[in-house]
């Protein structure tokens, strides 16, 4: 059975014009550990250059364009939300096979696409699991988003 969504890259879930927006935007950036999750994705074979991370505080997969920002350097995206890191290394295992090759930052934003719309499935279950007991909506926003 073929996933209706397989192909698909999600679009960012934030961005930000430099590194220094993206950080001071949420406090728990700046103090958070990050996992380096590769140094050289890139959309085609001479195009620009982006770093990927995780910062462990707020679960957030970030992309970072490279370069001065004159050429858009400095421009953040975030690609994924998901707190759990075994889940993030899991969807994307294998990623060191793939950084650094040319179209590699398809593959990057495809499995963080997968990230997103299994949060967003996992989302709408649980609002429908408190909704059906009764409990009101906002409870399950905020169980969500944990």
């Amino acid at each position: 059975m073929r996933r209706k969504d397989a192909g698909r890259v999600a679009a960012p879930l934030k961005r930000y014009g430099s590194l220094a927006s993206f950080y001071t935007a949420d406090s728990r950036r700046i103090e958070s550990r990050e996992l380096d999750v590769g140094l050289w994705w890139r959309e085609g074979e001479d195009g620009p250059l982006h770093r990927a991370a995780w910062v462990s505080d707020t679960g957030e997969l970030y992309l970072v364009r490279l370069g001065p920002d004159t050429v858009g350097g400095g421009r953040v995206e975030v690609l994924a939300r998901v707190d759990d890191r075994d889940r993030l290394e899991s969807a994307l295992d294998g990623w060191r096979e793939h950084c650094g090759e040319p179209r590699s930052l398809a593959w990057l934003r495809e499995r963080a696409g997968r990230l997103s719309a299994r949060a967003r499935v996992t989302q709408t279950r649980m609002a429908a699991s408190v909704s059906a007991r009764g409990t009101r909506p906002v409870l399950a926003s905020t169980m969500a988003l944990r």
